[in-house]
């Protein structure tokens, strides 16, 4: 009813507009919106109301070009006629702003100012505007230039892994982990592993495993950047392996359109069936020129991967990879797709004919049998998750202490071994070397030498090993020492110091 009284010819029926929908009326505007401005330029600028009725519908309706034509129309014909133009200056600079032109905007504030201040108004809205635009919008803007200059120069920092790190290293990039960083009282930093590798090339490469809480920024803390990333593998899909994945893939995304060599970097994701659901979205992911930016493995137990997209592994990253099941749900199938995984490297071992191995249990609960999958590596990462919960039974999906024993016994009873004891959550603070040492001794065998042949180190993000030798790195130091000659000093219990033992 109200459209029907409607005449762009008569002012006097535009009242009506107020009764519309903003569909209706921004329709009406928009067919209209010739008419309607012939016929404002037609009236005097004394007939404010009416200019302004059509100039704020258009700006409480989305319609800024129209309303910026409309104040402009208003500021030219107050001009000509010598009246007061700070008001169409001040309304001519809200167009402007909606529409994301600041500098223009900021323009017609000062514009509106000037023309205030003739006619003695001290605290008009154009000094508020001037003040908003000068103290918020311009500081803000700065700042998100500075910080995209910022991430353009560190995404353009050149490969650091062997000033940083050197080929054939072993980094534990956690403390605490599990789903404990949600209410963390203290330091709670939780993410995996790195590991640098050579391939046959003699190019050393990089290797993120399980990704989790604040990899990214421990990663950071190293000295290194997304340019030192060429693998990543999975275990599975919870956060506390995976929460940094996401952030790593956007930095990929952000150094493969910004890098100043112009190419494409691309990252080998290998990943359990949970980890190929929660991220699936992100592994078809391409950089502006449509190149593939990931390529992905799906981590399947039983299965030896050795090469990618027809591409020897031992050629692009100097490992192979041999999947082993563990028995853990993940979350995104509700099965227990969880891994674990032995990484089969380039690097000779000096004490056996062969090469090393690290065996990474991922998270699982202690099965027969499962330790015997692990026989043959040098290094074994082994994921604790929590001790037991009820008396004579183990844990439903951790190895526990008592899980830990008895994988470590079928592994390697009577034979060396270097375990790195992890996934700790927060209840184990002050009392890591203490769960480890039980252990260590248990793990034992009961009968022949007296020494011990298996050695549990708790991992903190300073455990550092090189491959070459199973050195680690002393704290303070930073000499590397064999790892039977490493102390634990657990005297804080938010860090681990790693000293030598005579």
């Amino acid at each position: 009813m109200y459209q029907s009284l409607l005449d762009t010819k008569r002012p006097n029926t535009w009242g009506a507009l107020l009764h519309l929908n903003f569909h209706n009326r921004g329709e009406w505007l928009r067919q209209n919106f010739r008419d309607i401005l012939l016929t404002l330029n037609s009236l005097p600028v004394r007939e404010l109301e009416l200019w302004n009725l059509i100039g704020y519908l258009c700006i409480d309706d989305n319609l800024y070009s129209e309303a910026e034509k409309i104040y402009e129309e208003l500021f030219r014909k107050t001009q000509k006629e010598h009246g007061d133009v700070g008001l169409a200056a001040y309304l001519l600079g809200i167009t402007h702003f909606l529409q994301g032109r600041f500098q223009e905007a900021y323009h017609d504030f000062k514009l509106s100012r000037q023309h205030d201040l003739q006619v003695k108004k001290v605290n008009s809205a154009a000094v508020r505007a001037i003040a908003y635009m000068e103290e918020t919008i311009f500081p803000t803007r700065d700042i998100i230039h500075k910080n995209q200059d910022k991430l353009l120069h560190d995404l353009n920092i050149p490969r650091a892994l062997d000033r940083a790190m050197g080929p054939n290293m072993l980094r534990t990039i956690h403390k605490w982990n599990s789903a404990t960083p949600l209410f963390s009282q203290g330091i709670s930093q939780g993410g995996g592993y790195f590991l640098t590798l050579k391939n046959r090339q003699g190019q050393t490469k990089g290797i993120a495993i399980d990704p989790g809480y604040d990899f990214f920024a421990i990663f950071r803390d190293l000295g290194l950047g997304i340019a030192d990333i060429d693998a990543i593998i999975i275990t599975h899909d919870h956060d506390d392996h995976t929460e940094s994945m996401e952030g790593i893939l956007s930095l990929l995304a952000k150094y493969n359109d910004h890098n100043e060599q112009k190419k494409t970097k691309v990252i080998d994701v290998f990943g359990s069936a949970g980890v190929l659901l929660k991220f699936h979205g992100l592994l078809s992911a391409t950089d502006l020129f449509g190149n593939r930016e990931i390529n992905f493995k799906l981590l399947v137990p039983g299965a030896e991967i050795k090469e990618m997209e027809g591409v020897s592994l031992l050629d692009k990253h100097g490992f192979t990879l041999l999947v082993n099941p563990a028995h853990h749900t993940e979350r995104w199938t509700n099965q227990e797709s969880a891994v674990g995984v032995i990484i089969n490297t380039l690097i000779p071992d000096t004490k056996n004919d062969g090469f090393i191995k690290i065996g990474i249990t991922g998270d699982s609960r202690y099965e027969v049998g499962i330790g015997r999958l692990y026989k043959d590596v040098s290094v074994l990462l082994l994921n604790i998750g929590s001790v037991e919960k009820e008396e004579g039974k183990l844990l439903g999906q951790h190895l526990g202490m008592l899980g830990c024993i008895n994988l470590l016994k079928e592994a390697r009873l009577g034979k060396p071994l270097l375990a790195i004891l992890t996934e700790f959550g927060e209840e184990f603070s002050g009392k890591r070397q203490t769960i480890s040492r039980i252990i260590e001794n248990w793990s034992q065998p009961m009968s022949g030498s007296n020494h011990y042949e298996i050695r549990i180190i708790p991992a903190d993000v300073h455990l550092e090993v090189r491959l070459t030798d199973l050195n680690i790195r002393e704290t303070d130091t930073n000499v590397f020492f064999p790892y039977k000659m490493i102390a634990i000093d657990e005297s804080d219990p938010e860090i681990l110091r790693y000293r030598f033992r005579d």
